[in-house]
This record gives C-alpha cells, structure tokens and sequence, in this order.
C-alpha cells in the first residue's frame, strides 16, 4: 500500500524519536507538496519495516529529557508542521 501511496506523489515521512532522524523543522514538510504521515504505536512506534519504506525518518524537536509524545499530540504537531506555511486553496 505504501508504494501506491509513493506512486500517487506522496512523500513518506516516518516519525520516531530516534536520534537519526532529521528534526521536522529541517525536512520542511509545508514546502512539500504531497507528504504522508506515519505514525506507529504507542510504545512500540513503527516497525522495522515501516521504518525501512518511508522516505525520510523525522522527528519532533523537545526538550532535553523528554524522549517521546503519545501518538495523539505527536500527530498534532505533525500535522501542525505539514499545514503552516502552506498557501491556502
């Protein structure tokens, strides 16, 4: 499925906190044009092989001592970061 979602123009990005993975600010994904989100469980985040599909590994900027979100907030503040800056349609 994902390949079909890469054949549609998507661009896959994977969150996870490893260390690396490029910070969202740096990938920029409002100046993407198509981007998909992947985001895994709770605890056990992606697997290896989501991990191996997706195009770019990214993860959210936080503050020393704080290694992950759940799932919910960290979806917000991806999807924050793909929106902002995009012009409106």
């Amino acid at each position: 499925a994902l390949d079909t979602v890469r054949e549609a123009g998507f661009r896959l990005l994977a969150l996870t906190p490893d260390e690396r993975a490029v910070p969202m600010d740096e990938v920029a994904p409002h100046r993407l044009e198509r981007v998909a989100l992947m985001l895994g469980a709770e605890g056990a985040g992606l697997s290896g092989r989501a991990l191996g599909a997706a195009d770019t590994w990214v993860r959210i900027p936080m503050a020393h001592g704080v290694d992950s979100l759940n799932v919910g907030a960290a979806a917000a503040v991806a999807f924050y970061a793909v929106t902002t800056g995009r012009p409106e349609s």
